[in-house]
């Protein structure tokens, strides 16, 4: 069995009235599997969803969900924020695994929603039988009308326990309500109703646990693969992927307590530690041209080839990590401190730091330091905010000075190298923070040009740190540039200066 991350680590798993969460199941269960991020950093919309070549149903599930919720986010949020203005609508939806095996695949969609009428939380649970001919529901999980009214009368009797919930509004429970649920390591079924669905005043989902000697005999044979799936995972191991996956898989673990996977348990050879990193000579960027460049949401399936290309050019860069990211390629967090780059937090989910409560804003940090922390030993010692989005109460709980920028290269709105090699280039200044994202493969083609670009108007490469070093970094405190070496004073008329 592979270890799962425990409920702690993982909070965007949703819980039972227990506490109990579902599992999120690492990714190289299945072997093709990508983690696509898309992203709208104006309109604040970051999207995260699977595409599995081997199976195009879920593929073209995902693709579909996703494109079908940005175009109703979109029509619903036509406000213009001007500026000064503090912008709250926000769309946030990330795909999980929660179960794996030869005989099926389960997918949470979990999706935060802001907008001029209100706030939501939201799940779905889309379901992939081992043909993977199509996305299932439910309803799939259970065998006949007299099997599926019966798991709902477990669900009311489970629900009805909660002195939160009007019973009335359980006597007819719609099928509708039931499109996410999922089972725990114990088997039993974890149903999670949206926020406000069956109680009004509810701001995150509700989640009530039906025991799983109740689902005995009510499961229909694809159902019983599921939850199979979901309480002993094995790789999907398929014909033309054994190679790649076998550099993947961790050695299995005889450990039934759930754990979270480390750099060291990866089973990928990491190279050598931070502190066998060459150490620069201090570069004083009061007085030299200095810039910092600084990559947001990976480590992506490019970030590899941009560590190749940073090194070639001798560029100590700082990227921004997000949570799940840093727990699928630790061994890039691994090479990124060796090679001398930073690696700051940018939280686990992406969301809106300004909109969130002070324990949330506690959870995407602490959660992502974890990750962080399993990869190379050390927490973060800098936090970028999603869409930089942030006030007083994030820059508190943040605990480390908070990194903005003024160079916006927009990689994310035009995907286009050129556009991107001439807003970096043309914009930067001495002690810039230019904003990238390396999860853009438009943007890592553009940095060979963007490194020379800039050398060649005499510019050093820096870490974010080394570029506020003297500033007198402080915690809590927001840093958009670093410092500007003062022009030469021209010379008087009449007199030579030589170098």
């Amino acid at each position: 069995m592979v270890p799962l991350a425990t409920a702690n680590d993982n909070m965007n798993v949703p819980y039972d009235s227990a506490g109990q969460s579902t599992g999120s199941l690492p990714l190289f269960l299945v072997p093709d599997l990508e983690a696509v991020i898309l992203t709208d950093e104006h309109s604040r919309i970051f999207t995260r969803h699977f595409e599995v070549p081997s199976i195009p149903a879920i593929t073209r599930a995902q693709k579909e969900l996703v494109h079908e919720q940005v175009e109703a986010f979109r029509a619903a949020n036509v406000t213009d924020v001007g500026p000064g203005k503090i912008q709250f609508t926000e769309l946030n939806m990330r795909s999980e695994l929660t179960a794996a095996s030869t005989g099926a695949i389960g997918i949470r969609v979990a999706t935060y929603e802001s907008t001029d009428f209100g706030r939501s939380t939201r799940s779905l649970t889309q379901w992939y039988d081992h043909n993977g001919s199509d996305v299932r529901g439910t309803r799939d999980l259970f065998g006949s009308h007299e099997d599926w009214a019966q798991f709902k009368e477990f669900v009311a009797q489970a629900a009805t326990t909660d002195p939160r919930i009007f019973v009335g509004e359980l006597l007819d429970l719609d099928d509708s309500w039931l499109d996410s649920v999922n089972f725990d390591l114990q088997g039993n079924a974890l149903v999670e109703f949206d926020d406000g669905q069956i109680d009004a005043t509810a701001e995150e989902p509700i989640i009530f646990k039906v025991s799983a000697r109740n689902l005995a005999g009510l499961l229909s044979d694809f159902g019983t693969l599921a939850r199979a799936a979901s309480t002993s995972p094995s790789p999907r191991i398929q014909l033309g992927m054994l190679q790649d996956a076998g550099s993947r898989l961790p050695p299995v673990s005889t450990n039934t307590e759930p754990t979270l996977p480390t750099a060291a348990g990866s089973g990928v050879k990491l190279g050598p530690a931070p502190d066998e990193a060459s150490p620069r000579n201090p570069v004083d960027c009061t007085v030299a041209k200095c810039v910092a460049l600084t990559f947001d949401d990976g480590p992506g399936p490019k970030t590899d080839k941009l560590l190749d290309t940073l090194k070639d050019g001798n560029a100590p860069s700082t990227f921004f990590v997000t949570g799940p990211n840093a727990q699928l390629r630790p061994e890039l967090l691994v090479r990124m401190a060796a090679e001398g780059h930073e690696v700051g937090n940018h939280t686990w989910n992406h969301r809106s730091l300004a909109s969130m409560s002070s324990a949330q804003i506690r959870r995407e940090i602490e959660r992502t330091n974890a990750a962080i922390t399993a990869a190379i030993e050390q927490p973060a010692t800098l936090l970028r905010p999603p869409y930089g989005s942030h006030d007083s109460t994030s820059d508190r709980l943040a605990s480390t000075p908070v990194i903005l920028w003024d160079v916006d290269t927009l990689d994310w709105k035009y995907r286009d190298t050129e556009k991107v090699i001439n807003t970096a280039v043309s914009q930067t200044s001495p002690g810039s923070i230019v904003l990238m994202h390396d999860i853009q493969s438009s943007t890592v083609a553009a940095v060979p040009r963007i490194l020379s670009g800039l050398r060649a108007k005499g510019y050093t490469f820096v870490t974010v740190s080394e570029l506020l070093a003297q500033s007198g970094l402080e915690a809590g405190a927001s840093y958009s540039h670093g410092p500007r070496p003062p022009k030469p004073s021209p010379a008087p008329r009449g007199e030579v200066r030589y170098p």
